[in-house]
């Protein structure tokens, strides 16, 4: 059975190969760690100071040097995999990593929250759920249709015509884009947002967009048909 100086070798070793995931580790892999380093730095100061002149001394703390650059290695990989993990789940990818540590999964846990309220804070019209629920489209039972980009000559009091899809009652509400933006999605859809265009959204989606100052509500939109 290798001593823990080798052993951290070949954790090493097995995290650089794993470059699709995490190498397995001891279930107490960072305690251990911790009190190994403890231990040989312990034994090489005293060894230090007890013989100054004496080569053993100097072996033990070179040793020491070394089992540590090994650790950091191993961490270091470890926490550069679990930060592009956790980017994937912020906008809705898996969370869970085989061979993940309970120090990892808890760490792992608190970036995916600060990246999806960065992201929700920064861009709302990106999320328009909550940024936790890790969802790109409005959740309905049955989406509606959303209204697309439509053109013709503003002023007219009525509002434009749109299309519902039957047994959805929510109440659109109708809103002028005042500066591009990127696309966002409504139910099963992709709406382009472009300067000077009204569009009919869910109420929620519609909030979102004023709340950024992309768009601004109106009462009646312009005689355009909304198609």
């Amino acid at each position: 059975m290798p001593d823990q100086y080798g052993q951290l070798l070949e954790w090493r070793r097995n995290e650089n190969a794993s470059r699709g995931g995490l190498a397995k580790l001891p279930h107490n892999f960072y305690s251990q760690t911790a009190s190994y380093l403890a231990e040989l730095r312990r034994s090489y100061e005293a060894e230090l100071r007890e013989n100054p002149s004496d080569r053993k001394g100097e072996l033990a703390r070179q040793t020491y040097q070394r089992a540590s650059s090994l650790s950091r290695d191993i961490v270091e990989g470890r926490m550069a995999k679990l930060v592009g993990t956790a980017m994937h789940a912020s906008v809705g990818g898996p969370r869970e990593v085989p061979n993940m540590l309970p120090e990892e999964r808890e760490l792992l846990g608190r970036l995916v929250s600060t990246l999806a309220s960065h992201r929700h804070a920064v861009a709302p019209y990106l999320t328009p759920t909550h940024p936790t629920d890790n969802v790109e489209s409005v959740p309905t039972s049955a989406p509606p249709e959303p209204e697309v980009r439509a053109t013709g000559t503003p002023g007219s009091p009525s509002p434009p015509p749109t299309r519902k899809t039957p047994g959805v009652a929510a109440p659109l509400v109708y809103v002028r884009i005042v500066k591009d933006g990127r696309p966002i999605t409504v139910g099963s859809e992709t709406v382009e947002l472009r300067r000077e265009d009204v569009l009919s959204l869910p109420g929620d989606t519609a909030q979102l967009l004023i709340d950024a100052q992309i768009a601004e509500r109106v009462t009646a939109g312009p005689a355009k048909t909304v198609t």
